[in-house]
């Protein structure tokens, strides 16, 4: 069985032609339910899906408010009997004809991609801004989060999944793109992706915005390799050093040497917090205090390297000065992570 879930806001002048394609499109190859999951729609996209479950095996779920894509396809996750959990928009952009193949994909396959960026799949009538946002996104998913590097379209919203590989417990409902959460967090092994044409909208309004934008930036980060994390709280830190190293020198008068190594015991907590509450959210292997005294440790090592590696390029080598200390700040770097990850967090 499959059970198609199906997010809508304000989709109800698509929604009977979306019904009666999906039912002709599979009822003869495989039992099916739909699950419609509204966000209150004001144009009453729930009642009408309501009344159309006398026609269709569909069932809704209303919501109070709306509360994002990625929340409303884990709810129908969640609702679902099926095997196979296919997730598709409302807008019939995504053809439903292309359900027999996925299905028979999904034979040999734990996720079935319908992707627009393999050979045989494509966009139509698309502008040149719509098509930067689309391959940038992908783009920037690839460069960041090594787990779908072999992927074309990781911002496709038309796939299908098999139930048993997912942990729904570990997908996070804040984000956008609910198929980079599914890839990510996943025990899903073999993919594959199906070519297809993605059609034009033919009722209702796209939600492409700037606020929808950020968000996908944000949840890249979030999904993205705890190194980059660790670097960005990083650079958060060393910002953190300068304003609290300014604060003290001027406004409060402390010497250059107290206020100096104040600000940087400030950042080393202040980093330790992000990294605990982010970077190694839930991974931390003793108690807040050890912890904490380990951290320090690992950041000793890490700048007696940086130092250690910066003076010997610069007098032995004669390597200018900002080069050696960039080496010695890497290097500083990588240690601080690496021992950090094995010595206070559970690390992937």
């Amino acid at each position: 069985m499959i059970s198609i879930i199906i997010p809508t806001y304000n989709e109800r002048g698509n929604l009977e032609e979306l019904l009666r394609r999906i039912d002709s499109s599979i009822r003869r190859i495989s039992d099916y339910e739909v699950i419609i999951v509204d966000d209150n729609s004001p144009d009453d996209t729930a009642s009408l899906a309501i009344s159309l479950s006398k026609q269709f095996p569909v069932r809704v779920i209303l919501r109070s408010r709306k509360s994002g894509l990625s929340s409303a396809v884990i709810d129908g996750f969640r609702a679902a009997k099926g095997e196979l959990l296919c997730v598709m928009d409302a807008d019939l952009q995504h053809p439903p004809e292309l359900l027999p193949e996925m299905i028979r994909r999904a034979r040999e396959h734990d996720i079935v991609i319908a992707s627009r960026y393999v050979r045989g799949g494509s966009v139509e009538d698309w502008g040149f801004f719509r098509k930067l946002i689309s391959k940038g996104s992908i783009a920037l998913a690839r460069l960041l989060i090594p787990r779908v590097r072999g992927i074309m379209d990781t911002s496709s919203g038309y796939f299908l999944v098999r139930k048993d590989c997912l942990n729904l417990d570990e997908l996070n409902p804040r984000g956008f793109k609910i198929l980079l959460e599914v890839l990510v967090k996943s025990n899903c092994k073999s993919i594959c992706e199906v070519p297809y044409s993605f059609g034009l909208r033919k009722s209702g309004e796209s939600k492409l915005g700037l606020k929808a934008i950020l968000s996908y930036c944000l949840h890249l980060i979030e999904l993205s390799s705890p190194l980059l994390k660790f670097a960005i709280v990083g650079a958060i830190g060393t910002l953190v050093n300068l304003i609290a190293l300014w604060l003290l020198r001027y406004p409060l008068g402390m010497e250059h040497e107290l206020a100096s190594i104040s600000a940087i015991e400030i950042s080393v907590i202040n980093n330790f917090i992000l990294n605990d509450l982010w970077t190694f959210r839930g991974k931390r292997k003793d108690g807040l205090l050890r912890s904490l005294l380990s951290y320090h440790f690992t950041n000793s090592l890490g700048i007696a390297a940086q130092f250690t590696l910066s003076s010997m390029l610069h007098r032995l080598t004669g390597l200018e000065s900002l080069l050696s200390q960039f080496a010695g700040i890497i290097t500083g770097f990588i240690i601080n992570y690496a021992l950090s990850k094995r010595l206070i967090w559970w690390g992937k």
